[in-house]
Order: C-alpha cells, then sequence, then structure tokens
C-alpha cells in the first residue's frame, strides 16, 4: 500500500469514527425528546429535501395536517394549534437539533408568529431517516422523475406499511384519475403541490375520503373542481394564484360541508363565491384577493363574525371602488383583519375615515398607487399595533409627510417607494421608537433624511435606492451622515 492510500485510509477511519460520535450524540438527544417531539422530529426527514430551508409555517401545517400537534401536552386554552406547533418547533430548537430563523416582526406581547423559517443539517436528516426506519415510524421519502404518480405510489405502499410519504417532485406531473384510499392508508393525507405546474386538479381527488389538507400555493391559475364539499374532513385549503387573464367560466363554490375549515388562504373573488363565508366558524388563518365593492363589503361581514381567528388578511384591487359608501373606513375598522394590502384608489377618503384607529388590531399596511391627496401619517400614526407600512407607487402624491410625535408605536418596518412628489418628510421626537428597518426607494424630489432619524436607536437597516443625491448625504461625508452614522447597515443602490 503506497502512501497515498495509507493517508485516504487513515482519512477514512477519521470520518467513520466522527460520524459515529455525532450519531451518537444525536441519538442521545433523540432519546431525550418528549414522547409528543418524537414523530414532530421524524417527519422532519421526510418534509425536508437536502440543504433545504422551509417556511415555519408550513412545517406547522404539515404537522397539524398529520395529526401530531395535541392540545394535551403544551399551552392553554386560548392557545391555537399554530401557537403549540411554533412552541414545538423551539423546544427543537433549544435542543439544536433544527436551525430556526426569528421574523423581525415578532411580537410577544401580540404573540405574533416567532419563526420564519426552519432549515435541517444534513447530518441531521440523514439521523431522523434512519430513526424512523429503527422505530418503524412508517416513513418514506421518494423522488418523483416522471410517468404514473399512482404506480409510484403502489410502489412504495407494497414495501411498507406507510403512515408517512413525502413525495418530491422533480418534473411534471402526469395527471391522472385517483381511486378511493384503501384501508391501510393514512388516516392523514395532505396534498401539497406546491409550485407545481398544472392546469387542473381532477374531479377524482374526492375519492381521498381522509384528506385534510389541499395546498396549491404558488402554482398558477389551475382549475379546482366542485368537489371540495364532499371531502368532509378537509381542514386546509390554499388556492392557487390567479393573473389578470380570464379564466372562462370557472367558479368554485364554497357551501355547506366545509364548516370545519380552520385554514383559508388566496381566496379570490373572481372565482371563489363567497355566498356562505359567515358559516365558517372555525377559520383561523384567512387571506383574500377582492376585487370589487360587493364582495369587499361580504367579506367584511363575514369576518366580524369569525370568533376564532387567528390572523386575517385581504389584499383589494384597483378595481374595487374605495372611495364610495365609505368602504375604507369599514374595511380599517373591521375588528379581526390584520392585514391589508391596497391598490385602489384613495385620494380623500383616508381623511376622511372618523372612525378612532387606536381600537384596531391591523399589523400590515400597504398602500400601492393610492393617490392620497394629504398627509397620511397624522391619522395611519394611530394604529397602535402597525408594525409594518408600506406607501408605493404614488401613494401619497404630495409634497410634505411628517411622522407626529408618539406614532407608530410599535412600527419596526416602513418603506417609502415610487413617491416622486415628496419633498419634505419630518420625523419628530418619539415617532417610530421600535423601527428597525427603512427603506426608501425613488423618491427623486426628497432634498434631506429627516433629523429624527438620529434619534430612533432602534434603525438596523437603511436602504437607499435609484436616489443618487440621497446617497451623497448620506455618505461618511455628506451632509444628512450625522443623522444617519448610528444605523449599523446602510446600503444604498443606484
Amino acid at each position: 500500500m503506497d502512501e497515498r492510500e495509507l493517508v485516504n485510509k487513515d482519512i477514512k477511519e477519521v470520518i467513520y469514527r466522527d460520524e459515529k460520535q455525532i450519531d451518537g450524540v444525536l441519538n442521545f438527544s433523540y432519546e431525550r425528546l418528549p414522547y409528543y417531539l418524537k414523530p414532530c422530529f421524524l417527519y422532519m426527514g421526510i418534509l425536508f429535501n437536502e440543504d433545504e430551508t422551509i417556511d415555519a409555517g408550513h412545517l406547522y401545517k404539515m404537522w397539524i395536517a398529520q395529526g401530531m400537534i395535541s392540545y394535551e401536552n403544551i399551552g392553554d386554552k386560548e392557545d391555537t394549534l399554530m401557537d403549540i406547533a411554533e412552541l414545538y418547533l423551539s423546544e427543537l430548537a433549544s435542543r439544536s437539533l433544527v436551525q430556526v430563523e426569528i421574523m423581525y416582526t415578532y411580537d410577544v406581547a401580540n404573540k405574533t408568529r416567532k419563526y420564519d423559517t426552519c432549515e435541517l443539517h444534513d447530518v441531521i436528516r440523514e439521523l431522523c431517516l434512519k430513526l424512523g426506519k429503527r422505530e418503524d415510524f412508517g416513513v418514506q421519502s421518494l423522488e418523483y422523475q416522471g410517468g404514473k404518480l399512482s404506480t409510484l405510489i403502489r410502489e412504495a405502499s407494497s414495501h411498507m406499511k406507510i403512515q408517512h410519504l413525502a413525495i418530491h417532485l422533480r418534473s411534471e406531473v402526469e395527471l391522472e384519475p385517483i381511486v378511493t384510499c384503501g384501508e391501510d392508508t393514512s388516516k392523514h393525507i395532505s396534498l401539497c403541490l406546491q409550485g407545481c405546474e398544472l392546469d387542473k386538479l381532477p374531479s377524482s381527488i374526492r375519492n381521498l375520503v381522509y384528506i385534510d389538507t389541499i395546498d396549491l400555493a404558488n402554482t398558477m391559475n389551475v382549475e379546482v373542481p366542485n368537489v371540495l364539499k364532499e371531502m368532509l374532513r378537509l381542514k386546509h385549503i390554499y388556492f392557487p394564484l390567479y393573473g389578470d387573464e380570464i379564466i372562462g367560466n370557472y367558479r368554485v363554490r364554497l357551501d355547506e360541508g366545509l364548516d370545519g375549515l380552520e385554514s383559508l388562504q388566496f381566496l379570490d373573488s373572481r372565482y371563489h363565491e363567497l355566498k356562505c363565508m359567515d358559516r365558517e366558524k372555525n377559520l383561523r388563518h384567512f387571506s383574500a384577493r377582492i376585487h370589487d365593492k360587493e364582495s369587499l363589503s361580504a367579506i367584511m361581514k363575514a369576518i366580524m363574525k369569525w370568533n376564532k381567528i387567528v390572523f386575517c388578511r385581504v389584499y383589494i384591487e384597483d378595481s374595487c371602488d374605495l372611495t364610495s359608501e365609505r368602504m375604507l373606513e369599514k374595511a380599517l375598522k373591521c375588528p379581526n383583519l390584520q392585514g391589508l394590502w391596497t391598490r385602489a384608489k384613495l385620494r380623500k377618503a383616508l381623511a376622511e375615515c372618523e372612525s378612532d384607529l387606536r381600537t384596531l388590531k391591523l399589523r400590515f399596511l400597504s398602500l400601492y398607487g393610492s393617490e392620497i391627496e394629504d398627509d397620511p401619517m397624522g391619522i395611519l400614526g394611530n394604529l397602535p399595533y402597525l408594525v409594518y407600512l408600506q406607501l408605493r407607487c404614488e401613494s401619497f402624491v404630495g409634497e410634505e409627510m411628517t411622522c407626529p410625535s408618539n406614532s407608530f408605536l410599535h412600527l419596526k418596518e416602513l418603506e417609502l417607494i415610487g413617491l416622486p412628489q415628496l419633498r419634505e418628510w419630518g420625523v419628530e421626537a418619539g415617532a417610530m421608537p421600535l423601527l428597525s428597518q427603512l427603506k426608501i426607494e425613488e423618491c427623486s424630489c426628497l432634498e434631506m433624511m429627516p433629523e429624527g432619524l438620529s434619534g430612533i436607536s432602534s434603525l438596523q437597516r437603511l436602504v437607499i435606492k435609484q436616489m443618487p443625491r440621497l446617497r451623497e448625504r448620506v455618505s461618511p461625508s455628506g451632509q444628512d451622515f450625522h443623522k444617519v452614522q448610528h444605523i449599523p447597515s446602510i446600503i444604498t443602490e443606484d
């Protein structure tokens, strides 16, 4: 054996010995997990692909869909299953079994979602798969490379009694009729087709009698058959997104039989009927894209009746008139609405709001092309829970804007983008005391940075784009550098 072979042999022995030691440590960590965390940890082995980062909310949904989250172990009576799932992830992270990224909008007082994404080290993922086989967890991870999906599922089922099957799609799926699930099929079926290129789901999907989740997030223009009311165990629906092109006479009925829904995301008023929305008493997570004021009124009335709602967001398109019948005020005063994104024209509608905004729960607000004529900051600054505000693409068409003292008390991120008329922006002492991120882009007439920024010690990141004059002013030799020199990260781009 020559010297090179000896060196390679020594290296392999060291690697093997280290891997054995690592496996021993990880096994010990696993054995010390509470019983209710073990299936959650093992399931992550099939849910994660190698070197993959997963949205924490998606992980929670999958745990819940698999029946792994229970009220019995952690949490008080006010906790939702999503809250408990986050507590589970916190426990796994505290034991260094999973890496997590905390959301910048995290707010302990308002019990908002803490984690943005999570990641599983490849070594830990391998351990999950090994332990799953050892403990007869009924876990299998497959890669779909083409052909009939049903063939792949049948072959997998013939080798082991599968309780948890993850299929990672690597090519276009060949759609086919879906047969009724047999007795040995898992009692929790989650159909996750995120990002897949599909034209429609087959109506035979009704035969998946145990299905509780249909996830078409990040897909486009997929037609969903009118069989949802027949799927009595359905708890979570994530509709696809739809572009501006109208899709024929396609219309989905959301009527009787769906009273048990807990999540209804990306509803679109052009394609989804809203007649029975006020019956959804168990909804906890909801989002909708609204194109007309009749649909907006119907949705707002329904939202007010949802006592279990945890997070609710609405996107209002420019075809919806908010300037008449005090539609904007009706939207803003909806007590269960946490997120509002609108592309509709507002002009003077915001200034005409007579309600006391200090009682509202709105946390996220994005105004796009609103053409607001009067300074909106005095009114918006009264929203007590607002953490994110975006004014974009001529949402404000005035020249002067001021954030008053003691306004925006919980705001963490502010974006001013495409406000070509804005010339002067003032920030009074005590405004935005928790602001951590500020982005200013394409506000070509803005003459200088506000003096009040120097008093915001929480500010961590400033981004200035396509504003050469302002970029010069915040440079170390610029006239405004003293206002921003305390900010750790300053990014300027042309």
